[in-house]
């Protein structure tokens, strides 16, 4: 089974696997993965880039789910 992934990954790309995720997510999904995508954001940032924009790396958290982080 591997390798028919494999083949299939080389054949179609994962492009194609990546569009057909988004074509069946669930506004769930969807929720969930910008919410993921923006705690990876913010830490990735550094402490001073945080302070700038009035946080620190333990209210990451509570930002993002406060739905206050689309304003960064």
């Amino acid at each position: 089974m591997a390798y028919v992934e494999y083949v299939a990954d080389n054949v179609f790309g994962s492009g194609l696997r990546y569009r057909l995720a988004r074509l069946l997510e669930t506004p769930f999904d969807r929720r969930y993965r910008q919410r993921a995508e923006a705690v990876a954001s913010l830490r990735s940032k550094t402490d001073a880039d945080l302070a700038a924009m009035g946080l620190t790396r333990s209210d990451i958290l509570s930002h993002v789910f406060s739905g206050r982080s689309a304003r960064h």
